[in-house]
């Protein structure tokens, strides 16, 4: 379809004053199934890597752990640049 017919058809949709539950219907026979189903399952998939994201594993350091690791881990050649980091 043209930009121009496409265009048209949205005035005229527009123009229907639909109920809500037209609007719906009218949306879900416009998506295709596959669409909402790969919709669906992103949604699954995001909340799972959130809520993966939030566990904490036994053995886990601390910050206060991770900042000194990383403060010590920080060589160039023979010097040691230490970095102050805001709450020390």
């Amino acid at each position: 379809m043209s930009t121009a017919a496409l265009n048209n058809l949205w005035t005229y949709i527009k123009g229907l004053s639909l109920s809500y539950s037209d609007r719906q219907w009218l949306a879900e026979h416009l998506v295709e199934p596959e669409e909402i189903e790969s919709a669906q399952q992103r949604k699954k998939d995001e909340e799972l890597v959130r809520k993966l994201r939030s566990l904490h594993y036994e053995g886990e350091m601390t910050a206060d752990e991770m900042k000194k690791a990383l403060r010590e881990s920080h060589h160039f050649g023979l010097r040691k640049i230490n970095y102050r980091l805001g709450d020390d």
